[in-house]
């Protein structure tokens, strides 16, 4: 797993840049069918990681149907492949440390993207963000 660190600013970021064949790689335990899956869009968690308010950017065609993620544990219920793994640990170390923004750039074979799951700090809220994205390989 190759880790880097930015201290630029306000803005210091730390990467986390898995392979397909990274072993570290939170996703691969999934099914293809599970990633394609995932709740893409942007979710904001109180500190003990429970939902507060989720916004879909890939509603798909079930959208209607899609039930409300508020107040259910995204560790546990909303993505429970996060849990125990390093996302899970860096979302804990970014709420004791009051301070959270780590990128996790993952790369599944037999997928034309890799998902990108970024944990982010809201100060003025006092609330968390993560952002479960999908970017084009080149």
């Amino acid at each position: 797993m190759a880790s880097i660190t930015t201290q630029a600013g306000p803005w210091n970021m730390t990467v986390f840049a898995f392979t397909q064949d990274d072993h570290e790689n939170p996703l691969t335990r999934l099914s293809i069918a599970e990633i394609q899956a995932l709740p893409f869009g942007a979710m904001e968690l109180d500190r003990d990681g429970a939902v507060v308010s989720y916004i879909d950017t890939e509603p798909g065609d079930d959208a209607a149907a899609a039930v409300t993620r508020a107040g259910v544990s995204f560790f546990a219920r909303t993505a429970p492949w996060a849990a125990q793994s390093i996302i899970q640990q860096e979302f804990c170390r970014g709420v004791e440390a009051g301070a959270m923004n780590a990128v996790f750039d993952c790369a599944i074979g037999g997928l034309p993207y890799k998902v990108r799951i970024h944990l982010k700090t809201s100060p003025i809220l006092g609330t968390y963000w993560i952002f479960i994205k999908k970017l084009t390989r080149q």
